[in-house]
Order: C-alpha cells, then sequence, then structure tokens
C-alpha cells in the first residue's frame, strides 16, 4: 500500500482551522496597514462596566501589543475620572454617560488603571479617597 503525501492537505486543513478561529482575530480588533511603514496597525477596542468604582473580573486585565491603538469604551454609575498614570490620561465620566479612552500603546510594562469619584460638594462629611488608590485593572503592553 503506498502512502499519498498528506503534507499539503494537512496544512490546508490546519490554516482553515486557524483563520476561522480567533487565533489571527479578535473581536474588537481591526488590523490596517500603514502604506509609510511595513508594519501592520492594531486597532484594539475593550469595555470597562464601572459598578461603585470597580469592573467585572473578565474585564480587570487588558492585554495588548506596543504600537497598538487601543479604544477603551468607560461607563460608571457614578462620576467620577478613570487615570492611566503611566499613559499620563484621564477621561472623566458621568454618571451613565459612555466615554471613549484611545491612546496608542507606546510604552510596555504592565500599568495600573485607576478610579478616582467625584467628591459629592453637597455632603461635605465625606471626604475624597487617597489620589493613588488600590488599581481597578491593568494594562499590559508587550514589547515588539
Amino acid at each position: 500500500m503506498r502512502l499519498l503525501n498528506t503534507a499539503p492537505i494537512l496544512f490546508a486543513t490546519i490554516l482553515g482551522f486557524l483563520t476561522s478561529t480567533s487565533i489571527f482575530a479578535q473581536l474588537g480588533q481591526k488590523t490596517e496597514i500603514d502604506s509609510n511603514s511595513p508594519i501592520a496597525i492594531v486597532n484594539k477596542s475593550f469595555a470597562f462596566h464601572l459598578i461603585k468604582g470597580r469592573v467585572l473580573t473578565s474585564e480587570s486585565l487588558i492585554r495588548i501589543n506596543q504600537g497598538d491603538t487601543v479604544d477603551i469604551m468607560v461607563q460608571s454609575d457614578l462620576p467620577g475620572e478613570l487615570h492611566l498614570h503611566a499613559y499620563r490620561l484621564k477621561l472623566p465620566i458621568m454618571d451613565n454617560s459612555p466615554q471613549k479612552l484611545s491612546f496608542k500603546a507606546n510604552a510596555s510594562g504592565k500599568f495600573q488603571f485607576e478610579w478616582h469619584p467625584k467628591k459629592n460638594n453637597d455632603d461635605h462629611s465625606q471626604s475624597m479617597p487617597a489620589h493613588h488608590g488600590p488599581p481597578m485593572a491593568s494594562l499590559e503592553v508587550m514589547p515588539q
């Protein structure tokens, strides 16, 4: 019995599987080719749904690559400000009013998002939390 050369068939099957799964394409990811650069520009989209200054566990870590363009839709039940200190970014949020934070991930490393609730001016007994409160989420930027 003679065996057929199955390498081309196997390769085509694996390639078909990979292109139909999330290995090559992620929800919320768009790739563009910059005509001035041979490197693909990747736009990635994420969302934070804050409830009392906290995000869902599934939203608490964003992993991207250095050079990616990032869009984060943020919605909170309380007014305040989202900070990404390492990138010197601030995003003011009003009650349940979605806002978009967009930036290019130039620096690699692990960075913290912090939530700073707005002080209620009507209640003078309420104090603001420490400016550098506990992180609500992390951004991991992998180097190129």
